[in-house]
Order: C-alpha cells, then structure tokens, then sequence
C-alpha cells in the first residue's frame, strides 16, 4: 500500500538534487506533488527531470516557479497547491544554497543570500502554509537542515548559521503547533552527492579525503537515502515523532 495516498505535498528546491529526489519518492508513494522552485528543470543537464521521475509513477504533479525568498511568490504557490488539489497536507522546506567562507571573508550579499534563502525561505513558506495544513488530518512539515546545522563545518559561517536557524525553527514551530497536531521535523544530511557539490567532489581531492575521513560509513549519501527518511516523515508512521533532527549522515554527528 502507498503510503501517502490522497495526500498533497509541496517541496521547494523541488527539481535538483535532494528535492529532486524527495519530490519523486513522493509520487512514488501516492501523493499529489506540487514542485516549487526557481527552474523547471535540473541545475545539471545528465540530472534526471522530477516530472520525468512522476510520470513513470502515474502521480499527479503541478510545477510553479517560486522564489522562496518572495513572500508574494511564497503565497501563491501555497494558494495554487490548494486550487489545484484541494488542499494541502505536506510541506517540504528543501530549497537552499551555499557559499562557503570564514566569518571575517563572507561578503556580506552573499552572507544575506544564504540566510534569505535557507532559514527566511523555510519561515516565509511556513508560515504560508500552516493556515492551510492546519485543515489536514495528516499535516506534516518537513525541513532540511544540515549536519552543519548540529556541528561547525570549515569555513561556513553563513551556511552554519542558517542551518542551525532551521534547527532550532523546527524545534519552536513543533511547540507551537502540537496542539494543532502539525508534526514539525528537519533532516540534517550530511554529504551527500548532489548537484550543489559537484564540482568540489570533482576538482577537490583534499576536500573529498576530508569529507570520507569524517564519515564512517563507508560511502557518502545519495538524494535517495535522505528522500527514504522524508517519506517516514511524511506518512504515519512519524506521527508521534515531532521537533527531532534526524542525521542522514553515515555517522558524521555521531563522533
């Protein structure tokens, strides 16, 4: 049985990587997918499309381009959830960015960037949402935080400071609705092959060495390891389970 039938579910950052892959485990499991994002299709090119992925499991899907940064943008991709499925159940704060920099070396546009985007982003879209999944008997939200949320990581100031910020949200929004019996919880991958490090995972042996020296699992992660945790997370399984980070890591935060 699919666990998420007659659900709906709305990820930002929804068409790369992590969302890409969480967006179609989803479909996979029977909800309704709305995919918010920037760019319709994959940041790289030899990337699968999530709607190609939705497809093949007959899912219903909408894509509306969304700035997760735009309060306005925000609203309407929660307003088209609901006009187009009549509701909406989850929601998946995936969206996010790095740059990687020392305090004193962060521009600070960029340092703006990164904390609009992934903590401004993950409250702006919560805080559309709730009215909305507080009509839900099965109202879920779903952060992605970062390892880097629970433990500093070199040189990322920004990035760390964002991503405890989710943490600690996720924790306080969990307070907040428990009455409301919307489950709040985060992810904290650790590293995990994507889009957004490619380029170091190609070009940056030290980099590579340093990430496998402090993962003990013998690999690193991929999209889908993190996807098979946010589908826990969405189903019912998870109902008693709220304002916990859980570490995809391969041990990282164990140490």
């Amino acid at each position: 049985m699919q666990r998420l039938n007659d659900r709906v579910a709305l990820v930002t950052g929804g068409s790369s990587g992590i969302g890409n892959a969480i967006a179609a485990a989803f479909g996979r499991e029977g909800a309704d997918v709305v995919v918010a994002d920037v760019r319709r299709e994959p940041k790289l090119d030899d990337e699968r499309s999530v709607f190609d992925k939705l497809d093949e499991a007959d899912a219903e899907s909408l894509f509306v381009e969304t700035d997760v940064t735009d309060e306005t943008a925000v609203r309407e991709a929660v307003e088209a959830a609901v006009s187009e499925y009549g509701g909406l159940d989850i929601l998946v704060n995936n969206a996010g960015i790095y740059y990687q920099y020392e305090a004193h070396e962060t521009p600070t546009e960029e340092y703006d960037a990164i904390t609009n985007v992934n903590l401004r982003g993950t409250f702006l879209c919560s805080k559309a949402a709730i009215p909305e999944l507080k009509d839900s008997e099965n109202a879920k939200i779903i952060n992605l935080s970062s390892i880097f949320g629970l433990v500093g990581g070199g040189s990322s100031a920004a990035y760390c400071a964002s991503k405890g910020g989710v943490s600690n949200l996720t924790r306080q929004m969990s307070l907040d609705y428990a009455d409301d019996e919307i489950n709040v919880n985060a992810i904290a991958p650790g590293i995990i092959k994507t889009a957004q490090n490619v380029e170091w995972r190609e070009n940056n042996p030290e980099i590579v060495a340093d990430w496998e020296a402090k993962t003990p699992w013998p690999r690193f992660g991929e999209p889908e390891d993190v996807a098979a945790v946010a589908v826990f997370l969405a189903s019912d399984e998870s109902d008693f389970i709220t304002g916990d980070i859980l570490s995809v890591d391969g041990g990282w935060t164990a140490q």
